[in-house]
């Protein structure tokens, strides 16, 4: 019986890694961007909508990005939701290129705060659409000419984008979580998990969401819980960004483990059964690692979890796909602390989203 162990062992991981590896070419062949020529016809106006609260370290090089659209009808507004830095003399600065500031009020009682600096800029926006960037998201001049085609052309009421990774700081790409993974993996059309990045939606849907769900203001995941409401009329898509697209994304590594502890356990749909699975199966997936200095035979299992993992990083990094691959044991390790850490401080701790406290559904 004691033989047969590493057996079932080596059986059990190579199942798991087989079945990674389908969920994952399958989903990233379903979510991929092919070029497609731009069409000439009538464009729909675009408010861009940007919630910054304490962005001094990435402000400037964002809106230097949008400023350079070459998309002609836009509107480019930015919410200073009360920083504590200059970030809202930095969004000044470029009134002259046609950025609109506007600044935030003391967060209302039973909202979040991103949520309601978001809700703000949409009651401000004029275009027809609204695209929703992070701070740390930054695109291309052609970017939001093909989203927009991209949108129209599949006929979508919301389109949200995961990134390309194409950090500049070594650390904060090598060690980054794997919330994206996590998408990817848990995506379903009936039942998608959204990307708050840069997400593209008509103004009135939004609007209209958040007059009539009384969820939204304390959702962790408003992006997520307004497209499975669009998802119901199949009128929402997930894609994943490439050099066409040209929306990337650079986040330094302390905010990325603040954005996974304050994600991670809303996406288990707070439940403390589905994290100790999903960190079960992460340990499983560590024990290679281990045995294979007792059974040589488990390095063929780690040979695949290299390659499964550089395939993966191939699709949604830009540089240092093949350390980050080999630094896939300490990746695991980082987010089986995260899901504890989510887990702990959602059931006994403080959860907090830019200094100010998150409640819990």
């Amino acid at each position: 019986m004691v033989v047969m162990l590493p057996i079932v062992l080596f059986v059990v991981i190579a199942l798991v890694d087989l079945t990674v590896l389908i969920k994952l070419y399958r989903v990233l062949t379903m979510l991929r961007v092919l070029p497609e020529k731009d069409t000439d016809g009538d464009s729909p106006s675009v408010s861009v909508c940007i919630a910054a609260r304490d962005e001094t370290h990435a402000m400037t090089q964002c809106l230097e990005r949008v400023i350079a659209s070459d998309y002609q009808k836009l509107e480019i507004l930015v919410l200073d939701d009360q920083s504590h830095d200059d970030t809202s003399i930095l969004i000044k600065s470029f009134a002259h290129a046609g950025v609109r500031f506007i600044e935030g009020q003391a967060l209302p009682e039973g909202w979040l705060g991103k949520n309601h600096a978001q809700a703000v800029l949409a009651r401000q926006a004029s275009g027809e659409l609204i695209l929703f960037l992070d701070v740390d998201t930054l695109i291309e001049p052609h970017t939001i000419q093909r989203l927009v085609h991209y949108y129209t052309h599949h006929a979508a009421t919301m389109v949200s984008v995961l990134p390309i990774r194409n950090d500049h700081w070594v650390v904060s790409n090598l060690f980054a979580t794997m919330r994206h993974f996590w998408t990817l993996m848990r995506f379903r059309i009936a039942q998608p998990r959204a990307v708050a990045n840069a997400w593209l939606i008509n103004r009135k849907e939004v609007l209209k969401q958040l007059e009539t769900d009384d969820s939204l203001p304390l959702s962790v995941q408003m992006e997520t819980t307004i497209a499975r409401t669009i998802a119901r009329h199949k009128k929402y898509r997930l894609i994943t960004s490439n050099e066409w697209l040209g929306i990337r994304y650079e986040k330094r590594w302390l905010s990325q483990v603040e954005t996974s502890i304050r994600l991670l356990y809303p996406q288990a749909d707070h439940n403390s059964v589905k994290v100790a699975g999903l960190v079960g199966l992460l340990l499983i997936v560590l024990t290679p690692y281990v045995v294979v200095w007792f059974y040589p035979w488990f390095m063929g299992i780690i040979v695949a979890h290299y390659l499964i993992a550089y395939y993966y990083l191939s699709q949604v990094w830009v540089r240092y796909r093949l350390i980050g691959a080999l630094l896939l044991p300490v990746t695991i390790v980082q987010e089986v602390v995260l899901l504890i850490m989510s887990t702990w401080k959602y059931n006994f701790g403080t959860i907090t989203w830019k200094g100010r406290p998150v409640r819990k559904k």
